[in-house]
């Protein structure tokens, strides 16, 4: 009778279980972007829709050998994670590389509000390091239309207003990972930082 991974993991002895989850992040580690996308259960077609571009180009993206550093953040924000990277040295010695002219490491998560007025806003909470950053109250055709700018589909633009008439705040994802976004993502759609100066009225 077949049993399952769980079961015979439990059996082993703790170095046998280390050396079975190294061998594991190592494997992860060589995987091509269409092996890492099955490994997550995502199919193209879903990542096309949460980039809302043709499957097709999910399809090249993956068989490229070279790509901007942007296309590759985009391709990993779909699925839920965070681009890093990093230079290695012969020495032992890593250093995280986290910007390149433009492009900077700063990663967010974005929920939608409903708000009494019957506007929107949405706000964006780092992942790691940087500030919260937020839109204005935006009426119904500005909240749409930001959302079109953050490459959301028209299927889910309607699953987030729906879901904002049962519950006044909703995380901006798909079903199976929520959704990331780039800090110059979100200051080309129109957020802007959140923390205020103390104002002074002298």
């Amino acid at each position: 009778m077949a049993r399952n991974y769980k079961e015979l993991q439990e059996k082993m002895d703790p170095t046998s279980r280390a050396d079975n989850a190294r061998g594991v992040r190592e494997e992860l580690q060589r995987m091509g972007l269409d092996e890492l996308r099955n490994a997550k259960r995502l199919t193209q077609a879903y990542l096309a829709e949460m980039l809302d571009t043709p499957q097709s180009s999910i399809s090249r993206i993956e068989q490229r050998a070279d790509m901007y550093l942007s296309t590759l953040r985009d391709y990993v924000h779909a699925m839920g994670g965070v681009l890093q990277i990093q230079a290695v040295f012969p020495d032992g010695g890593t250093v995280a590389i986290n910007r390149f002219g433009e492009y900077e490491d700063r990663s967010y998560i974005v929920r939608a509000r409903s708000e009494s007025s019957g506007t929107y806003v949405l706000d964006a909470q780092p992942l790691d390091e940087g500030l919260p950053l937020s839109t204005r109250s935006l009426k119904v055709q500005a909240f749409t239309k930001t959302l079109k700018t953050l490459h959301i589909p028209e299927p889910q633009i309607s699953a987030i207003r729906k879901g904002l008439e049962e519950a006044p705040l909703t995380e901006i994802g798909g079903r199976f990972a929520r959704r990331v976004f780039s800090e110059p993502d979100l200051i080309a759609a129109g957020f802007e930082s959140t923390s205020t100066e103390p104002a002074n009225d002298r």
